[in-house]
């Protein structure tokens, strides 16, 4: 490729959790980029982080990152009750912007955000890592292939620690349903994209969501609060293939057991599993096709990790996030779209509202 891209990230202070721990690593390590420019709600925290990640330039609005003639990617990492104003910030810049999910906080967001970047034929990416797991990929394929034969049915049964009744401050908002980040957006959110990636789409749904911890203990105060948010998602229906599709998110439990995917076929049978959700990576892969008498480990072949050597130890957190900056790079260079876009992001937003208000109505949702 030519230039490096030049990148500045919205969200990306040292105390940002998620963009210290991913993004930035990603970027420091692919050829493609250059991290240019930090900024944050507040100027002396953007100097400090510009400074640690060794970065030019510091920014406390978003329209000023995006416009500055040293930026040509404008990353947004920030919480999610604020994606909407800053991309509406960045979009008359003309640049391409990566989106952290949930794009929105509600699809109608979401809508518009999509209308902002297609009029103005902006290249625009939405971090759906999961869907560039090398893991995720490579079941894709061995389905394409036959491995399984016909799949009959499918089951993915998430469970986690986190998004009960405890939580730290920084973290609250995720109990809020008006600020759009919650077990169902985000969790289920990243788990059905890639759930739908690999196996096709729903054609029908039914699903019933739970509240079994009215309030939220904030660990680091001692306060409580009222929690809006569901903890407990279930879903059953049908994908487009004539599959059976039965997916269980569940969270705060003491001892959660992570993420199993089972896929079962008239010929075999295949198992994804991970300690967490499924975009934060360390998967294992077991399958039995036809002429096997039991499950055994399948290893991952090598040309599904195209990241620096540096990265390919990576538990998943990093890798995965850079294999979705790469595919980026490719797209912005070549005008194509093979990372997943704001028009995907769009499609699981209105998958989430049909969730929900099959969970609300009682009512099958056909698609």
């Amino acid at each position: 490729m030519g230039r490096k891209i030049r990148t500045g990230i919205i969200g990306g202070s040292i105390n940002n959790g998620w963009a210290r721990g991913t993004h930035i690593p990603a970027l420091q390590q692919l050829e493609e980029y250059e991290l240019t420019a930090v900024g944050t709600s507040r100027m002396e925290s953007a100097r400090q982080s510009a400074e640690a990640f060794g970065a030019a330039h510091a920014f406390d609005r978003a329209a000023d990152l995006a416009g500055h003639p040293d930026v040509d990617l404008a990353v947004v990492s920030i919480n999610v009750k604020e994606h909407y104003a800053a991309v509406r910030a960045i979009v008359p810049a003309g640049k391409p912007i990566y989106c952290e999910w949930p794009l929105g906080s509600n699809t109608a967001e979401a809508l518009e955000m999509r209308q902002w970047v297609t009029e103005s034929g902006i290249p625009n990416a939405i971090g759906l890592q999961a869907r560039q797991a090398p893991a995720v990929n490579y079941v894709k394929d061995l389905l394409k292939q036959g491995f399984v034969g016909k799949v009959l049915s499918a089951k993915l049964n998430l469970s986690i620690e986190g998004m009960g009744g405890e939580s730290d401050k920084a973290n609250s908002y995720l109990f809020d349903h008006e600020v759009g980040g919650s077990l169902l957006t985000i969790v289920t959110g990243h788990n059905l994209d890639a759930f739908t990636y690999m196996l096709g789409e729903f054609k029908e749904l039914s699903a019933v969501t739970a509240q079994q911890f009215a309030e939220v203990r904030i660990t680091d105060t001692n306060e409580r609060m009222t929690k809006t948010t569901d903890d407990q998602i279930l879903i059953g229906g049908l994908l487009e293939s004539g599959a059976a599709a039965q997916v269980h998110v569940q969270g705060g439990v003491k001892h959660g057991t992570g993420l199993t995917i089972e896929i079962f076929g008239d010929q075999g049978t295949l198992v994804l599993s991970a300690p967490a959700t499924i975009q934060f990576g360390s998967h294992r892969l077991r399958g039995a096709g036809a002429s096997d008498a039991e499950l055994r480990d399948l290893d991952i072949p090598a040309s599904y990790v195209d990241v620096p050597d540096s990265l390919q130890s990576d538990s998943g957190f990093v890798l995965n996030v850079a294999h979705a900056y790469r595919k980026f790079a490719a797209d912005i260079a070549e005008g194509t779209s093979t990372a997943p876009n704001f028009d995907e992001a769009v499609k699981l937003h209105q998958l989430l509202d049909a969730v929900e208000e099959s969970a609300r109505t009682g009512k099958r949702h056909v698609f």
